[in-house]
């Protein structure tokens, strides 16, 4: 049983270095002409024909709900990478990392209703709105359009996972995966299309990375882990993408290191640790 945790958490860390990496993986594909919705639909697709060896032996064809939930659950993917693609394209990747992971703290705000706020998410939402205001403000006391995007992207990669909560209940989580990949890739080519944008010769190591690795080996690795270790301990986890993505733009794109980088985002990582770890925190502190 320890072995097996062991195993899941290093195949959880694993997960979220190559989601790090992949935002570099990205800023290098559109600096050599790769634009947002080609580089999505390529995605996508090698994504899915990563994943599909795997899903094909699960007979999902016979389940037409599953199918259009997981084509779904893909529409509203692809609507989110695409606000975080155009945001880091605008933005810096480092912010786009750090913003990325305000989904853990939007979900229960989503929740509100049906799920009473704790403390811990109080204090979880103040921390992630000042980290993402050292992030986003500018000396002018302005904010970039693509900090905006991604801030939106947030919100949407919180009503996917909230969405596949609901479509994980038939249990085939591959071809869910699969079908999700599909759906971002056909979307990703048919927006290229009406924009007329090509696909460019160059890059290429970049969006194999982005597609097979990132998403296609990053996915199993995460549900391979899940599969062991506890939902608390998979999102902490999951999380240090962005300080793998914001590690990477430092020393693989000489992004500066500033200082409301550094304090923007130890204030996300502390809303992300607060809203994974806070409860228990209380919980000693109320029991003295």
């Amino acid at each position: 049983m320890k072995n097996n945790a062991l195993y899941g958490k290093m195949a959880l860390f694993t997960a979220a270095f190559l989601w790090g990496i992949s935002f570099v993986a990205v800023e290098k594909a559109m600096e050599v002409g790769w634009t947002p919705f080609v580089l999505l639909g390529m995605r996508g697709l090698l994504s899915g024909i990563a994943l599909s060896g795997f899903a094909l032996k699960k007979q999902f064809w016979k389940n037409r709900l599953l199918i259009l939930e997981s084509i779904l659950a893909g529409f509203i993917l692809f609507i989110g990478m695409a606000f975080q693609t155009y945001g880091q394209q605008l933005s810096t990747v480092s912010n786009s990392s750090f913003i990325t992971v305000l989904y853990v703290v939007f979900i229960p705000v989503i929740l509100w209703k049906r799920q009473k706020a704790t403390k811990s998410v109080l204090l979880a939402i103040f921390f992630a709105v000042i980290g993402t205001a050292f992030l986003t403000l500018n000396g002018a006391l302005t904010v970039n359009v693509g900090d905006i995007l991604l801030i939106g992207c947030a919100w949407l990669f919180a009503f996917h996972i909230i969405f596949l909560n609901h479509v994980i209940r038939h249990d085939d989580v591959i071809p869910v995966a699969m079908i999700q990949s599909f759906t971002m890739g056909v979307l990703g080519f048919i927006f290229a299309g009406f924009n007329g944008q090509g696909i460019p010769t160059l890059g290429w190591i970049y969006v194999l990375y982005a597609g097979i690795i990132s998403s296609g080996l990053a996915l199993f690795l995460q549900l391979y882990g899940q599969q062991r270790v506890s939902p608390t301990i998979s999102g902490l986890l999951l999380t240090l993408e962005s300080l793998f993505g914001s590690l990477g733009a430092i020393i693989l794109l000489n992004e500066p290191f500033t200082l409301n980088v550094l304090v923007g985002g130890s204030l996300m990582l502390l809303a992300v640790v607060t809203i994974e770890l806070g409860p228990r925190l209380f919980l000693q502190i109320k029991g003295g």
